[in-house]
């Protein structure tokens, strides 16, 4: 995706996808506790705009140029729209509707239509180690959401907001993909932020949301600032890193370690319950990144 991604060793790699899972996977008990005293779209666009800036002047403090060729433009925007406004938008609507632990698990369904779509779109091919790789992350993932969900509020909307947005973060990540990048990937997180922050700035000025500071507890406002600096500007920074490094693929499979990070987040701050579901999930999963990660391997030394 970027001539600087041929730099990045498998080892920082590798290091650069954690960082992702565990960014992102607190960061859904850190939406929840925001969501408690500021409404989703004061909270989105206030977290994506900062997000964006503080991703931009990284990038500018590299040295990297902010200026973008023009003909790079319609996938920027295109992929914005996926990794960044539906994604987001839905993932938080997810957590006020559903819960943050079980909103982290359908995200990341997004593997699978992240592979399906890089078939298609990439000409990708799947392995027999990653199908099997996927088929028992997604098994884990249906153990999870096969619960009753019925006793939760709006369930059924929650649900269907959440696979959107894991469906269009598939095609975004996808869309990447798709062309040789001249920017740094800050440079190129940053924008698509700031993008993404358009859209829901229109929706903001229409609606009744208003934040009011006085209102905001200490939680919401300590959840706030890990939004901004370490769910969006430090995940995306390594995100997009990751994606430039690796196959959809394998960083569609490796992502499946976020929902179980999400959900012994949520276990952990929200006293969301922990039974067989999530630790049978937990096992499967953890089977199929070590299967992934030796399939990888392998490819790499043949």
């Amino acid at each position: 995706m970027n001539s600087e991604s041929d730099g990045v060793s498998p080892q920082v790699g590798y290091t650069l996808m954690v960082t992702t899972w565990l960014c992102w996977g607190f960061s859904y008990p850190a939406t929840s506790f925001v969501l408690r005293t500021i409404d989703v779209w004061s909270s989105r666009l206030l977290v994506m705009g900062a997000a964006a800036i503080v991703l931009l002047a990284l990038g500018r403090l590299q040295g990297a140029s902010l200026k973008v060729p023009r003909s790079h433009w319609p996938d920027l925007i295109i992929a914005a729209i996926c990794n960044m406004a539906i994604f987001q938008i839905g993932m938080t609507y997810g957590v006020q509707l559903l819960s943050a632990g079980r909103t982290s698990v359908i995200v990341y369904t997004m593997p699978l239509w992240a592979s399906i779509f890089a078939v298609f779109i990439l000409r990708e091919r799947l392995s027999w180690p990653r199908m099997v790789a996927l088929a028992l992350g997604l098994i884990g993932l249906a153990i999870l959401i096969g619960q009753d969900l019925t006793h939760l509020r709006n369930a059924p909307l929650g649900a269907g907001l959440t696979l959107m947005a894991a469906v269009f973060f598939g095609l975004g990540t996808v869309w990447m993909k798709r062309r040789i990048w001249q920017n740094n990937p800050t440079v190129l997180a940053g924008w698509q932020l700031l993008i993404a922050t358009l859209p829901v700035a229109l929706i903001w000025g229409f609606s009744d949301a208003r934040l009011s500071p006085g209102s905001v507890s200490t939680d919401s406002w300590l959840a706030f600032v890990y939004l901004i600096f370490i769910a969006n500007a430090l995940a995306y920074f390594a995100w997009f890193r990751v994606v430039a490094h690796f196959p959809a693929a394998v960083t569609g499979i490796g992502a499946m370690a976020v929902p179980i990070v999400g959900v012994l987040a949520s276990a952990w701050l929200l006293d969301e319950k922990m039974g067989w579901r999530e630790w049978s999930a937990l096992g499967l999963i953890v089977c199929a990144l070590a299967l992934n990660l030796a399939s990888t391997l392998q490819r790499r030394a043949v």
